[in-house]
């Protein structure tokens, strides 16, 4: 049997969990200096990288699942539903726990976690490009519904990967700019968002895909691993303990770590059929889940608790263990249920 040919890539289920994991480690480490604190020695600072293997993340999966589409000429109905109801479904469902800590627990416990204003509900409902106030995580998904959508032209026809080129060389003029010019060409709304230069990390897992695709290896990958994981942690002590910034260059420099923790995990990664309900891989199917409640949950348990007490780090790594559980839980038992009800009405596999 030929493994690459199954549908099931147990490896990158469980990088999906490692950068949430470090996502949500991140966002801890921020609640703590808000707070006049430290956590971990503020080493995780770096985490916001997470943000950005997500993104290429996201373009290996989305072209390793859907490649196909394209290549037939057709689905797009199958493409659109299979991907925006795995966006969109949960994600509505999900909206209301921050929502309900935001109206009804405490609006200001953190600044990124306000009470809504009415003109910015509709961006908040469909994740439009901006920063919905209640979901901290929705500027990441925004990009990846953009991206979906682009990606889904090409299916109609492969002429619109001419478009799909044209974005990729605007977002990165538009990077170039970023990290050497600073005229700021789109500003900071919706057009930069539109021309992002997190559009490229998209392209960066289109790479890793293509790399995949044509049979490629790595000789002595156990090697190649070690190399892929210690380049990513040395860029996040440099951008932790010393005056360089990675930010404004983030998809240079976090991107193409990324790209490498990719390459490196598909040339390891072992292709099988899915384990039922094993813990460690509905993490990783879960890792949206857990994007989606991080955020509001571990503000309440950071920001109430956890800096007010001595050996604080103790209820943060409680606090995000649990965020594991209830994702794994939302994801067995809320989620697969309904996307295979709604597969079902929609008569897809």
């Amino acid at each position: 049997m030929d493994l690459r040919k199954t549908p099931t890539y147990v490896s990158l289920q469980i990088l999906y969990v490692f950068l949430a994991s470090l996502l949500m480690v991140y966002h801890a480490t921020q609640h703590y200096q808000i707070s006049g604190g430290s956590l971990f020695g503020n080493f995780f600072t770096f985490g916001e990288a997470a943000e950005d293997m997500l993104f290429v993340l996201m373009g290996f999966t989305v072209f390793y699942t859907s490649n196909k589409y394209i290549i037939n000429g057709k689905g797009l109905k199958e493409y659109l539903i299979k991907n925006l109801s795995r966006i969109f479904l949960i994600y509505w469902l999900l909206i209301f726990i921050p929502g309900l800590i935001a109206w009804f627990v405490n609006p200001e416990i953190h600044s990124s976690i306000a009470r809504l204003e009415a003109d910015r509900i509709w961006e908040t409902a469909f994740m439009w490009f901006g920063h919905p106030r209640i979901a901290v995580i929705t500027w990441v998904l925004t990009h990846l519904v953009f991206f979906v959508i682009v990606f889904g032209l090409a299916i109609i026809s492969k002429k619109f990967m001419l478009l799909w080129a044209i974005l990729l060389g605007v977002s990165f003029i538009n990077l170039i700019d970023r990290v050497f010019i600073g005229s700021q060409i789109f500003g900071e709304d919706v057009l930069y968002r539109v021309f992002s230069p997190h559009n490229l990390e998209f392209a960066f897992g289109a790479f890793a895909y293509y790399f995949f695709q044509k049979g490629y290896k790595i000789e002595r990958y156990n090697l190649f691993l070690v190399f892929a994981i210690s380049v990513f942690f040395a860029i996040g002590t440099i951008h932790a303990y010393t005056e360089v910034d990675f930010y404004k260059s983030r998809v240079l420099v976090f991107g193409l770590a990324s790209l490498l923790m990719v390459i490196a995990v598909v040339n390891y990664g072992k292709f099988k059929p899915a384990p039922a309900n094993n813990f460690i891989y509905k993490l990783g199917e879960a890792e949206y889940i857990m994007l989606m409640i991080h955020g509001p949950m571990l503000s309440i348990v950071d920001f109430k608790f956890a800096v007010h007490v001595s050996y604080g780090w103790i209820v943060t790594l409680v606090a995000i263990f649990a965020i594991f559980v209830i994702s794994y839980l939302i994801r067995i038992k809320l989620e697969e249920p309904l996307l295979t009800f709604l597969y079902r009405k929609c008569s897809l596999k």
